[in-house]
């Protein structure tokens, strides 16, 4: 049920909804009526389609949510006690694919995550991700051998193998490290992810520190000429994420 939730809440699913919906109101049923509303439905589909697919508009969206939190500086690095790295998917192997292949969400967190680590206090570095294909290795696990090859001691590395969204990460990893209290600890996503996240985390570690240390950036400052007026595949794709997030982060204050 959650995942069907999931898959529904980006605009491509919405325009799709209108469009056919619209094309069965206005041409199929031919009533005055409802043919009225079927138009309508097909305008309002075709104006979400050009509205979210601006590149303003999506840098608009990504900015409301990357805007929250900034790199903490090099004092607040020092005093951490864990560093923990969220995965953001990988891709499994297949006919082209030997082996399987962190995502670049995973990569990003992962490479900036590391580096982090290496420039703070911390003694413990953190990697939670789940197995999401049957029969295969979690993320976590793949995380840990890419941790080791840029340069982190395996005695360094915990694994969480079990997380498969963001408050799975979350509920695992406080029962993972229930021994403890009033620590700090960083927590390394996709800036787009943060909110999101940071929120999760402090609800389920309410006695310790979230430290944000956002990576991946992906705001620019707005450009606005005749191309900015165009709307781009790759805009789509910005917008549908950042409403991901928020529609994500609405779900959680309900449900959790």
């Amino acid at each position: 049920m959650v995942q069907l939730l999931k898959s529904l809440s980006t605009p491509i699913v919405w325009i799709l909804a209108f469009m056919v919906t619209g094309l069965i109101l206005a041409r199929l049923l031919r009533k005055k009526p409802a043919s009225k509303l079927g138009w309508r439905l097909m305008f309002f589909g075709t104006f979400i389609l050009y509205f979210f697919g601006l590149e303003p508009v999506a840098n608009l969206l990504v900015y409301s949510l990357e805007c929250k939190y900034h790199a903490p500086p090099a004092e607040a690095l020092a005093t951490l006690d864990a560093v923990v790295i969220l995965a953001g998917g990988l891709h499994p192997p297949c006919e082209f694919r030997d082996y399987p292949e962190v995502s670049g969400a995973t990569y990003s967190r992962l490479f900036n995550g590391v580096r982090a680590f290496k420039q703070s206090g911390a003694r413990t570095l953190i990697l939670s991700g789940g197995v999401l294909v049957a029969n295969s290795e979690s993320e976590a696990e793949i995380m840990g051998r890419l941790a080791g090859e840029l340069g982190v001691p395996q005695n360094k590395t915990m694994t969480e193998t079990k997380s498969r969204n963001t408050m799975e990460h979350a509920i695992n990893l406080a029962e993972l490290l229930s021994q403890t209290r009033n620590r700090r600890i960083g927590l390394v996503t996709s800036a787009l992810h943060m909110l999101r996240s940071v929120r999760a985390f402090r609800k389920q570690f309410p006695e310790d520190t979230i430290v944000p240390i956002p990576v991946g950036h992906i705001y620019s400052p707005p450009r606005y000429n005749l191309k900015s007026l165009v709307p781009s595949a790759g805009a789509l794709s910005t917008s549908s994420n950042a409403l991901h997030e928020w529609i994500g982060i609405v779900w959680y204050s309900m449900t959790y």
